[in-house]
């Protein structure tokens, strides 16, 4: 039987009693605020060479992994140039807020929502009319839990995207809990719910940013949004979960990679 994110969730430290344990500060975090506040003071000045990774692994006594995931996090936020074969280069002091997404796996997915905040601002029963049941891949008329807030990145507190919530009425009993985890909803549904996860899918499309969500973001003058509509799925096809998120366009890239399916054919039939 597939165990879903049951497992990470027991790895996690996750006690009998529900409750999360205290979180604690990823080490590329922690070196990222150090590393952003060395260039807001002009240590690092723009157009100057960052130390490299090894001088970096040296001085916080870290993963070189640990050091390139800082990096990577330096780059999305503006602040530094990655390319291959040459080292990291300052490029802005104060660079406007871009937030870069790049998932590739429901692990991935699950470390997203604990490497940022949501900020819930509304909790409610709501029945679906026709537009929101295409979205949510539900029936109209069904009625769900949706709660809807702003996703905040953990470095400075901007805002990624606005969220609504859909979970299942299924699962309505967990409301109180779902207000209080620390962790993407569809993991605490599956596991107090006892039924995994068989897939998850999802979509994104341009739209018109809406009133709420333009409210959220200060009524920016682009009022287009990327809309990521994920749904988490039970094996009889049954959605659990659905998020509807909105990110403003002009702050948001979002990375898909592929793989070739025989490249690892390929690869174990050489010699």
């Amino acid at each position: 039987m597939r165990k879903g994110l049951l497992v990470a969730m027991r790895d996690m430290g996750k006690e009998e009693s529900g409750c999360m344990p205290e979180r604690v500060q990823p080490q590329y975090l922690r070196i990222l605020g150090i590393l952003r506040e060395r260039i807001r003071s002009g240590l690092y000045p723009v157009g100057t060479r960052a130390p490299s990774e090894a001088e970096l692994c040296d001085e916080f006594n870290v993963s070189r992994q640990t050091v390139r995931e800082a990096l990577r996090k330096l780059s999305e936020l503006g602040y530094v140039e990655r390319r291959r074969g040459s080292r990291t280069r300052v490029v802005s002091n104060d660079p406007t807020p871009v937030y870069t997404q790049s998932m590739f796996s429901l692990s991935e997915l699950f470390q997203y929502a604990l490497d940022t905040h949501f900020e819930i601002e509304r909790v409610e029963p709501v029945t679906l009319g026709p537009d929101m049941a295409g979205l949510v891949a539900a029936p109209e008329g069904s009625e769900w839990l949706c709660i809807s807030g702003v996703r905040r990145t953990a470095e400075d507190g901007s805002i990624i995207c606005h969220t609504s919530a859909y979970v299942n009425k299924r699962f309505a009993w967990l409301r109180d809990e779902l207000l209080s985890f620390e962790g993407p909803f569809y993991a605490l549904v599956e596991s107090r719910g006892n039924e995994p996860i068989a897939e998850a899918t999802q979509t994104f499309n341009a739209v018109e940013m809406p009133a709420l969500v333009r409210q959220a973001f200060g009524n920016p003058g682009w009022p287009i949004a990327l809309r990521l509509v994920r749904r988490y799925h039970a094996q009889s096809g049954e959605v659990m979960v659905a998020s509807v998120n909105h990110h403003p366009a002009d702050r948001f890239t979002y990375t898909i990679r592929l793989q070739r399916e025989d490249f690892g054919n390929e690869r174990s039939g050489q010699s």
